[in-house]
C-alpha cells in the first residue's frame, strides 16, 4: 500500500470515532430485556385449562383451574388451592382431577405455578427457600376466581407439598379468614403467627424420616398452634422421607375430613 493510500485508510478510521456507526469505539448494543420464566404446568390433565392472571403491581402469575365436571345452575361449589413444591408438581391437583374424585367432590382446583427465582412465602428466618414471594398475587388471583365462578365462600380450602406446605401456612397467615381449613404436608412457620390461624381447622402431615424439610418444622408450628388455643390435626408419618404428600393425599380420609369443612365452623 504506497503512502497516499496509508493516509486515506488512516482518515476514514480516525473520521469514524466521531461519526457514530460502526466504529471500533462505538457504545455496543444494550442488551434485549429479559423475557419471564417459563413455568412448567404444576399438573397435566385434560380437565385444567391454563390462565394469566395480572397483578395491580404489574406481576404476573401463571395457574391452572380444573371446573366441576358439571355446574348446575344456582349451586355453588368448594374451591381447593393447591400449591406445588420446588419440583413443580402439585399432586393434590391430580388426585382430585380423577374421575371417582370428581363425582364425590365436584368442585373448583385453583393450581397456580411459579419459578425458580420465586416462592409462595417463607419466614424470613428460614434461609433455604429463597425468592419473589407471591402469595399476595396468589390471593388476589383466587379473588378473581371467586368472582367469576360460582364459589361457595365458606368451602374454600388450601394445601401444598414442601414448598407448598410452607404456601399453605403463608397462606392462613396472611388471610386466614379466607379459608374453611388447610392442609400442609412437609412445611412449616414461625411460632409467632400461630395466634393468626389458630381458628382455622388444619391437618398437618409430615414423614420422620424427612430429610429434606426436618419434621421439627411441622412440630415446632403444631405445638404453638395447640399453645395458642388451636385445635391441629398432627400426622407424624413413620418412616416416611421427604414424600409425605403420597400417603396423605392417597388416603380417603384426608379429603373426607377436608370437604366436610365449612369456615367458622370449629376444628373436628
Amino acid at each position: 500500500m504506497n503512502t497516499f493510500a496509508k493516509y486515506i485508510v488512516g482518515l476514514v478510521w480516525f473520521s469514524g470515532l466521531f461519526a457514530g456507526g460502526s466504529s471500533a469505539l462505538a457504545q455496543p448494543p444494550a442488551p434485549a430485556p429479559r423475557e419471564a420464566e417459563a413455568v412448567r404446568p404444576p399438573v397435566r390433565n385434560r380437565h385444567y385449562t391454563r390462565h394469566t392472571f395480572t397483578a395491580e403491581d404489574g406481576r404476573k402469575l401463571d395457574y391452572w383451574l380444573m371446573t366441576p365436571a358439571k355446574i348446575e345452575p344456582g349451586k355453588k361449589y368448594p374451591l381447593v388451592l393447591t400449591l406445588h413444591g420446588r419440583g413443580g408438581n402439585t399432586t393434590a391437583a391430580a388426585i382430585l382431577a380423577n374421575e371417582p374424585m370428581r363425582a364425590q367432590y365436584p368442585c373448583f382446583v385453583l393450581a397456580p405455578a411459579v419459578g425458580s427465582e420465586q416462592v409462595w412465602a417463607v419466614p424470613a428466618e428460614f434461609a433455604r427457600l429463597r425468592g419473589d414471594a407471591m402469595m399476595p398475587v396468589v390471593l388476589a388471583a383466587l379473588a378473581q376466581v371467586q368472582k367469576e365462578h360460582p364459589i361457595d365462600a365458606d368451602r374454600i380450602y388450601v394445601t401444598g407439598q414442601s414448598m407448598g406446605g410452607f404456601g399453605t401456612f403463608g397462606a392462613l397467615a396472611a388471610s386466614p379468614g379466607t379459608f374453611a381449613a388447610a392442609i400442609p404436608i412437609c412445611g412449616g412457620w414461625r411460632p409467632g403467627d400461630a395466634a393468626k390461624m389458630k381458628d382455622v381447622p388444619i391437618w398437618v402431615f409430615h414423614g420422620d424420616a424427612d430429610r429434606t424439610v426436618p419434621v421439627d418444622r411441622s412440630r415446632v408450628i403444631v405445638e404453638a398452634l395447640r399453645a395458642a388455643g388451636g385445635h391441629p390435626k398432627y400426622s407424624e408419618l413413620k418412616g416416611v422421607a421427604h414424600n409425605s404428600w403420597e400417603p396423605a393425599y392417597n388416603d380417603p380420609a384426608t379429603w373426607k375430613w377436608l370437604f366436610s369443612q365449612r369456615r367458622q365452623q370449629p376444628a373436628q
